[in-house]
């Protein structure tokens, strides 16, 4: 009988250490590059999960062996697009809930203004998160669009595509995606 891996889910926040985007709707170069080596890296190391970035500020669900998942939060530790990091939970799970995802990248949308709303926030400061909204802002991950492919979730979710392979491919191509969004939105800014 096989050793059983622990599977944990490590929720944090950081804020960047880069400027924000000007335009809103593009993905800055330094999200498209830190999305392009997640979506590389973490899959042959077992490693799901989902990045939200507003406001200077990240919030990321990591999801894989605990051995992995705390392996990658420290080297975030050293990163230095990443300051003030904090784990804002840290629990075992049974399953992950982003299976088929290296990593799903949540863009700012209007779906979490209005979460912010119900909650009574102004801005998206996940350091101010209590229980209920950090739940909440785990299940928007889980079922909000990715902004690479977001009208097409289904070939990127598509049941059984767990495996190694399969995950490996969908990461080059998505990180494929996420550097010619990068281009394009960095020559439109040189252009203006």
């Amino acid at each position: 009988m096989e050793p059983t891996t622990e599977l944990v889910r490590l929720v944090y926040a950081s804020r960047a250490t880069f400027p924000a985007s000007l335009d809103k709707a593009s993905l800055n170069a330094d999200m498209a590059r830190i999305l392009m080596q997640s979506r590389r890296n973490n899959p042959p190391r077992g490693l799901l999960g989902a990045l939200y970035f507003a406001d200077g500020c990240f919030f990321q669900c990591l999801e894989g062996p605990a051995r992995e998942v705390d392996a990658l939060y420290a080297r975030l530790g050293i990163d230095s697009r990443h300051r003030d990091l904090a784990v804002l939970s840290r629990e075992p799970i049974a399953q992950p809930s982003f299976s088929g995802w290296a990593m799903k990248y949540v863009p700012n949308a209007s779906i979490v203004r209005q979460l912010l709303d119900r909650h009574g926030l102004a801005s998206f400061d996940p350091y101010r998160f209590d229980a209920a909204m950090l739940s909440d802002m785990v299940g928007l991950l889980v079922s909000g669009p990715d902004s690479v492919l977001a009208d097409r979730p289904d070939r990127t979710r598509a049941a059984g595509s767990g495996d190694a392979l399969s995950v490996a491919r969908r990461a080059r191509m998505l990180a494929s995606l996420a550097l010619a969004a990068s281009v394009i939105s960095l020559i439109l800014v040189i252009a203006r």
